[in-house]
């Protein structure tokens, strides 16, 4: 089953576009940009071929059917020092229903963009106001999954989007679905995901409220009428991952596995995530290495990815799971990524 497996994921490797330089760009055409900033420190690492096998609490964002898989309850904390002082922070909990998930399991999850408060710059006081603003991304979610037939999954998550930037917001509902199957090619995973299905956003808020002169030909009139900038509205960044995992080598004391993911993105063209991972003494220690965004081109902003983990397992029965990733940006430079996964 070998061969055949790995012709599996070699053409996912070649799901890309044949006609690069006849394509336009749609980088910035959508808002929600953080939604594309990656949770978790495996699945960073793995470069984010990680629809098929987000079996635990980042399932929450990279494949809500994947928490269907998980067995006991879970908390997932990741932080993350990103570019310029900015922030990049996720808290997640899963939990399992009925008789180890049965019934299904329920999660729910915060990501946070946030950064420190910048000092007010205009025209005429280019050193600054002594005014300062904030400016953040938010996203809240909650899902459910649950088995349909021993080895197939489905899943579903529910949030709201919301960005804002001093005095002006704009926020919005979205949805996500995902499908998992292990299928009888020697346990080969297979993963779909559709993300961030849902409103447009558009910013509003007293930032906007201006004055404006509608004559300013005439003297005498009021040149000061209070208006409002009209502001267009984005969609979100509307994204089909497929994905497939397949253990390549296997003992009772390391194991490989080989991952891939295509992706078709509404704000971008058409790419492939690839990964590996080596686990030594069933997953108490795992490495793994990445290479996300292949095929983007000139839009392509990660490079590779590395990172690791460890698992422990104290005596009051919790489980402890730590992992680092690293990202090596195009043109910012090493990211670093800490995650702490608790189950009970």
């Amino acid at each position: 089953m070998i061969p055949r497996a790995l012709l599996l994921i070699l053409m996912l490797f070649l799901m890309k576009p044949e006609l690069h330089a006849q394509v336009i760009s749609k980088t910035g055409t959508t808002s929600g940009q953080f939604l594309h900033i990656p949770v978790g420190a495996r699945a960073t690492a793995l470069g984010g071929a990680v629809t098929a096998s987000s079996l635990d609490a980042t399932g929450l964002i990279w494949n809500p059917a994947g928490i269907a898989a998980v067995k006991d309850r879970q908390i997932m904390i990741e932080h993350s020092e990103w570019f310029a002082g900015i922030q990049h922070n996720f808290i997640g909990g899963v939990l399992p229903l009925g008789d180890a998930g049965d019934a299904g399991t329920v999660g729910l999850y915060v990501v946070a963009l946030t950064m420190e408060d910048m000092e007010e710059t205009t025209f005429e006081e280019q050193e600054g106001t002594g005014r300062y603003f904030g400016a953040g991304n938010y996203a809240v979610g909650a899902s459910y999954a649950r088995y349909l037939m021993e080895n197939f999954a489905i899943g579903g998550t529910v949030k709201y989007v919301y960005e804002k930037i001093w005095n002006t917001s704009a926020g919005g509902w979205a949805v996500d679905f995902g499908t998992h199957y292990v299928t009888p090619f020697d346990g080969m995973r297979f993963g779909v995901r559709i993300a961030n299905f849902g409103q447009k956003l558009n910013m509003e808020g007293d930032d906007l409220i201006t004055t404006v002169d509608i004559d300013p030909g005439s003297e005498g009139n009021n040149n000061r009428i209070d208006a409002r900038l009209a502001t267009d509205s984005f969609d979100l960044p509307l994204m089909l991952q497929v994905g497939l995992a397949y253990d390549l080598y296997e003992t009772s004391f390391v194991r490989m596995t080989v991952l891939a993911d295509a992706i078709s993105p509404s704000d971008a063209q058409q790419s492939v995530n690839l990964g590996t991972e080596l686990s030594f003494y069933e997953g108490l220690i795992s490495v793994q290495a990445g290479l996300p965004e292949l095929f983007l081109g000139d839009d392509r902003m990660f490079r590779f990815a590395l990172g690791g983990g460890v698992r422990y397992q104290l005596n009051s029965g919790l489980d402890l799971d730590i992992g680092y990733a690293m990202n090596d940006h195009q043109y910012l430079g090493i990211t670093n990524r800490f995650s702490l996964k608790i189950g009970f």
